[in-house]
């Protein structure tokens, strides 16, 4: 009878170090956003390779460091403002991106682990040792679905519902999900939408929102049938507030 009651115990214990580490990354954006003219950071590498975008590798991202690109990308440009490393800084201790404790992490993530299957490049590309793997990612539908390239706070129109940043998905059999195969695939991105919202957190995830607050929320509440945007009130992935198709 103790067991269940532990394990419940040890779950709430890291969801509540998850909650925390994304209120730092509210945090650390709200800072930000005061000191570069009211912009917000970036959701992924400004390049054109999708690969990139979506899996960059360890090696990419030494490459950008060295010619200056991506400094104005979310991981990069926000974990200085609450005494973190930036992901450029992880380059040469890629093993302990995610075994040693910082703003990255979520510790539910981190216990569940890498599921053997999506290892391979063909299926989640789960390999630690070749690229970052995401336990955060920021919103990337926040301008009528990617239709601008520069997001000022100015241009949200709801704040308290706007999407800053998510647990991302990161084992392609956690359930519930309602998004296609191609989609369930998707893990360990910078960058997030509906698509790759995580439920490992009781059925649920955590958001943190544009005016700095943290929320948890079910998934099938953030996700409808189709793995698409329901278009909830207090839950707004495009900075105008419309349901994003």
């Amino acid at each position: 009878m103790l067991l269940p009651a532990l394990a419940k115990a040890k779950a709430k214990a890291q969801q509540v170090a998850c909650y925390n580490n994304l209120k730092q990354w509210g945090l650390a954006d709200t800072m930000y956003v005061d000191d570069n003219r009211q912009f917000f950071p970036f959701p992924r590498f400004q390049v054109s390779s999708l690969p990139q975008q979506d899996n960059p590798t360890w090696g990419d991202i030494n490459t950008f460091r060295l010619v200056g690109t991506g400094n104005d990308v979310w991981f990069n440009a926000l974990p200085s403002y609450v005494a973190d490393k930036t992901l450029y800084d992880w380059v040469n201790d890629a093993p302990g991106f995610l075994t040693k404790k910082s703003i990255f992490t979520c510790a539910t993530a981190q216990a569940q682990g890498v599921a053997s299957e999506d290892i391979i490049q063909t299926h989640g590309y789960m390999d630690g040792t070749k690229r970052p793997l995401f336990n955060f990612a920021m919103n990337s539908k926040s301008l009528a679905n990617e239709s601008a390239t520069f997001l000022k706070m100015q241009m949200v129109v709801h704040p308290s519902a706007f999407v800053m940043f998510s647990d991302v998905r990161n084992r392609s059999g956690e359930t519930p999900f309602n998004g296609s195969a191609a989609n369930q695939v998707d893990l360990a991105t910078p960058h997030c939408y509906t698509t790759r919202y995580s439920a490992r957190h009781s059925s649920g995830g955590d958001i943190t929102f544009s005016d700095g607050h943290v929320a948890f929320f079910k998934y099938n509440y953030v996700v409808n049938a189709s793995g698409k945007d329901p278009g909830q009130p207090d839950i707004n992935w495009d900075c105008s507030g419309i349901t994003v198709p």
